[in-house]
């Protein structure tokens, strides 16, 4: 984001040795609005292979999976309002339950709740795939995708940082490395191997950034 805020000031400043009145502001306008879209878009395309990779350890790949059980089919949470699983998650802890994550990425309600309030979504909106897709970029988006793909961390960073928010993903440096970076709680494990996880994380390599 830091370039293309250079970026805009270079043009503002070409515009105002222009002097053109209006057509030059709408021009900076359109510039600047190409550039945020560019900006917002430049990762996304290639974030199919880490996310496959995160759901495999998570939940098999199930939107409808909760803990302890990534192969249900009876609880729909892809058919529930946000407000609805929150609730969800609420009672199952509740209920005795040592943790409430939920969905394809297995989000935690703390999670899931500081996501929704962070992105504006209203909580009257479902749990579906798109959404639980679009939650789990933006935690990518947290944990250093864009520095990643922009050399500002080095993979093996970023693998760390993912494994901090997701427990199925392997600690790459530190101690314990290929243990899941939580494990010893009693309820986490790693289930993907560091060399799966080096592999997803290079195929957002041919992804070019601002």
């Amino acid at each position: 984001m830091k370039s293309m805020k250079k970026k805009i000031r270079r043009i503002v400043r070409r515009a105002k040795r222009i002097r053109s009145g209006g057509v030059v502001a709408v021009a900076v306008l359109l510039l600047f609005g190409a550039g945020f879209l560019i900006e917002r878009n430049v990762v996304n395309a290639n974030y199919t292979e880490l996310l496959s990779t995160i759901a495999e350890g998570e939940s098999k790949g199930n939107y409808n999976a909760y803990f302890g059980h990534a192969g249900n089919t009876t609880i729909e949470f892809t058919n529930m309002t946000i407000e609805q699983v929150l609730q969800w998650q609420r009672e199952f802890v509740a209920g005795g339950q040592p943790s409430n994550a939920v969905g394809k990425y297995q989000f935690i309600r703390p999670t899931l709740e500081g996501l929704v309030n962070e992105l504006g979504v209203g909580r009257d909106g479902l749990f579906d795939e798109a959404l639980q897709d679009r939650l789990a970029i933006h935690l990518l988006e947290r944990r250093g995708v864009r520095e990643y793909v922009r050399g500002h961390i080095t993979r093996e960073q970023f693998a760390h940082n993912l494994s901090m928010e997701w427990a199925a993903l392997p600690r790459v440096i530190g101690r314990n490395p290929g243990a899941s970076y939580y494990d010893g709680d009693g309820l986490n494990k790693a289930q993907v191997s560091i060399d799966v996880v080096l592999a997803a994380i290079d195929s957002l390599r041919g992804t070019t950034s601002v």
